[in-house]
């Protein structure tokens, strides 16, 4: 007896033979994996036979559904042949997957046959309803299940699952289990949904092979269709205090420490080294192919993009060769459009794609303008560029009221302020939008004429398919009405203080 394990046992001998019977009981299975606790209790029996070899019959049984029945003969040389058949649950891998974290049960039948060594194992081990997750990828497979089949110190899989937000996975192929790890297998994806809440959404259909050796230098090749994908260039991060300090989570239990370290993040707010980021790397040989529908929007953007992308290096150095290219887009300013002539999205280095937009458009003083959105597109950058040069905000007053800055009325000021505000990502919609969230409208604007004469247009919804508008100038006023007979026809009434009326059926067609 000792503190976390006891046996007992009967012995007994006859004729040069002998017979012994035991019960052992393991205290917590916690001691070796943080997956399960609980106790473990084995009992069997072992019988010497004349031929010097012994036979054994032992049953256990733990938490988590583990079970378990080996039988079978011990030579007396050493060499076994043993059946190994029952129950354990996935968790017990944990400890080898780290920060990976797996979860199922699985279900085996195994033999070995010759010496105590990993070649003389073979059989199969299947699982149902499992689930693995990646922290630091942010990802989850749901629905796992699949069989290895152990033979001559080889493990072939046929895996498949579900990914969290969407989609199928097979995995398939052979990995050897001595040495440098030797693989080669078959991934297969099938309209995997990919989504940053902040930044992209997408789906994907894959098929990719890894050949080589799992302890570096293996190769990835394949290709990787994408589908249509929603590229949103968020409002900037910075609030008007300023960036947030970093934050750091002091005397941190274990558990969340633990937690932090397979996401990949510190107690001290900032990301945590990885372990095997300085090792050998994996080979690189992917085409990612979108040839339309990349539509990249906010911030006034509205683009469509196509193209391809080689992905060449290895996993440690990501070399990405090629561009998504403009198909067509505009950019909106203040209600009025650009048509952008120039734009691509790329990679540099790293998954978050980098874009240049670029619109061109004279004003009426013959001014040559080039409104240009570039960098990451989680912080892109706006800047304005003319033919004559002239300071950006003189380039703005010209662009969007034809007119230089000191002609521009103090109305026309505040517009051109909540202009940069939008395309530099300001967040809300200041104090104009705060106003008319509270009195409860759908929409609420100060505009101007041609003479810069100011107005207000304020519009809501009267019911679910009727929209008003009531637009009051400094001369004139104009209630408009608009309802919606179905999605495709629109009847709009129109009556100002001046008496002017109008009505028109309108018909519309997104395609």
């Amino acid at each position: 007896a000792f503190p976390n394990i006891t046996v007992t046992g009967d012995l007994s001998s006859r004729d040069g033979g002998g017979t012994g019977t035991f019960n052992a009981r393991l205290a917590d299975i916690g001691l070796f994996t943080d997956a399960l606790s609980g106790p473990i209790t084995a009992a069997g029996t072992a019988q010497v036979l004349q031929s010097g070899d012994y036979s054994v019959d032992i049953d256990a049984n733990g938490p988590g559904g583990i079970e378990a029945s080996v039988a079978g003969l011990i030579g007396g040389g050493g060499s076994l042949a043993l059946d190994i058949i029952g129950t354990a649950p996935l968790a017990l891998a944990n400890p080898f997957i780290e920060p990976r974290r797996i979860s199922g049960q699985s279900q085996f039948d195994l033999q070995i046959n010759g010496p105590p060594a990993l070649s003389s194992v073979s059989g199969d081990l299947s699982f149902a309803n499992g689930r693995l997750a990646a922290p630091s990828f942010s990802q989850a497979l749901e629905g796992l299940r699949g069989q290895v089949s152990l033979a001559q110190s080889t493990a072939n899989l046929d895996v498949s699952g579900q990914l969290e937000d969407g989609g199928d996975i097979t995995l398939a192929g052979s990995i050897g289990l001595t040495g440098a790890l030797n693989a080669d297998l078959q991934l297969t994806a099938q309209t995997l949904v990919l989504r940053d809440p902040t930044l992209y959404e997408t789906t994907a259909d894959a098929r990719l092979t890894v050949t080589g050796p799992l302890t570096g230098g293996a190769q990835i090749a394949g290709q990787i269709d994408i589908g249509p994908a929603e590229i949103q260039v968020p409002s900037s991060t910075t609030s008007a205090l300023g960036s947030l300090p970093t934050v750091r989570h002091l005397n941190a239990p274990s558990g969340v420490q633990q937690t932090l370290s397979r996401a990949g993040l510190t107690t001290s707010g900032g990301e945590a080294a990885s372990a095997g980021s300085n090792g050998p790397g994996f080979g690189l040989d992917i085409l990612i192919n979108a040839p339309a529908r990349i539509f990249v929007r906010g911030r006034g953007l509205d683009a469509e993009l196509g193209g391809s992308l080689q992905i060449s290096g290895t996993t440690n150095q990501i070399i990405p060769i090629g561009q998504f290219e403009l198909i067509r887009g505009r950019i909106d300013i203040l209600q009025q459009r650009f048509e952008l002539d120039e734009g691509a999205a790329f990679l540099q280095g790293d998954f978050v794609p980098a874009l240049r937009l670029v619109a061109t458009t004279e004003t009426s003083d013959s001014t040559v303008v080039r409104i240009i959105v570039e960098g990451p597109a989680t912080e892109p950058e706006v800047r304005f560029e003319s033919s004559p040069d002239l300071p950006q905000d003189e380039v703005l007053a010209r662009l969007i009221f034809g007119r230089d800055l000191s002609s521009i009325s103090p109305l026309q000021a505040v517009q051109l302020a909540g202009a940069v505000s939008t395309l530099v990502g300001g967040g809300g919609g200041g104090l104009l939008d705060s106003f008319r969230q509270g009195v409860g409208l759908d929409d609420l604007d100060i505009t101007s004429d041609d003479a810069g004469n100011p107005a207000v247009r304020a519009g809501a919804y009267v019911s679910e398919n009727i929209y008003t508008t009531v637009t009051v100038g400094s001369e004139t006023a104009e209630i408009n009405l608009n309802l919606d007979v179905t999605d495709e026809i629109t009847v709009t009434g129109t009556t100002s203080s001046d008496g002017n009326t109008g009505i028109g059926v309108f018909f519309e067609r997104d395609y």
